[in-house]
C-alpha cells in the first residue's frame, strides 16, 4: 500500500511540474462577454521626460470589469471573461518620442511573488466593450514570476492607456506598474560656423 501511494505522490509530482498543469488561455467564440461598469480606477501620467514614478494600484470588489484579450491582440480571452481592471493614460507632453518599457509586480518589488497581472497598451482610447478596437500589445507572463510587461513608444502629444488586469476572473490583489526607458534628446537647432 506504502509504494502504491508513493507511487501516486511521484507522478502527480511529475504532473504538477509539467507544461500540462501550466496556466493556458484560449481564443473565445462569438461576442465578448458584455463589461460591467462599476468604478475602475485611471491613473493619468502626464509624461515630460525622464522615468515616471511606479504607480501603485489595486484591482478590488468595485472595479468595472470585462472580456480581456489574448497575449498579441491576437481575439477575447476565454478565460479571462470578467477580469477587474484599472487603467493609467499616459500622454507625452516631453519635446521627442518617447518608448518605455511597462511592466507589473508586487507592490514595493521587482518581481511578481504573490500576484498574476495581465497587460495591455492600446492607442489613443480604451473601450471595455470593445477590446480589441486600438489594442496595440498585450502580455500575460514576461518569465519573472506571473508578471507582464509591454513595450510601445509615445509620438509627442499623443495618449497610450495601460489596462491593467488579472489573467483569469475574480483575482483581486494590489499591484505596481513600473515604467522604464526615456525621451531621446531632440536636436532643435543646428549650424556650422565655416572660420
Amino acid at each position: 500500500m506504502k509504494i502504491r501511494l508513493l507511487t501516486l505522490l511521484a507522478v502527480l509530482a511529475v504532473f504538477a511540474s509539467s507544461a500540462a498543469w501550466a496556466q493556458k488561455d484560449f481564443a473565445r467564440s462569438g461576442p465578448a462577454s458584455p463589461p460591467v461598469i462599476d468604478a475602475s480606477e485611471d491613473t493619468i501620467v502626464s509624461y515630460l521626460g525622464g522615468e515616471p514614478a511606479p504607480v501603485p494600484g489595486a484591482l478590488d470588489a468595485d472595479d468595472s470589469t470585462y472580456n480581456r484579450v489574448l497575449t498579441g491582440c491576437g481575439g477575447l480571452s476565454g478565460v479571462g471573461t470578467a477580469v477587474s481592471w484599472d487603467t493609467v493614460t499616459i500622454t507625452n507632453n516631453s519635446p521627442g518620442t518617447a518608448s518605455f518599457v511597462v511592466f507589473t509586480s508586487d507592490v514595493g518589488s521587482a518581481t511578481c511573488a504573490t500576484i498574476d497581472t495581465f497587460l495591455t497598451a492600446y492607442t489613443t482610447t480604451f473601450n471595455p466593450a470593445a477590446p480589441l478596437t486600438n489594442c496595440a500589445a498585450a502580455d500575460d507572463d514576461l518569465g519573472v514570476g506571473n508578471c507582464s510587461q509591454i513595450a510601445f513608444s509615445i509620438p509627442v502629444g499623443e495618449t497610450r492607456v495601460v489596462v491593467v488586469t488579472s489573467f483569469g476572473n475574480g483575482a483581486l490583489f494590489p499591484y505596481q506598474v513600473n515604467f522604464t526607458g526615456t525621451t531621446p534628446v531632440e536636436l532643435l537647432h543646428f549650424s556650422v560656423d565655416s572660420n
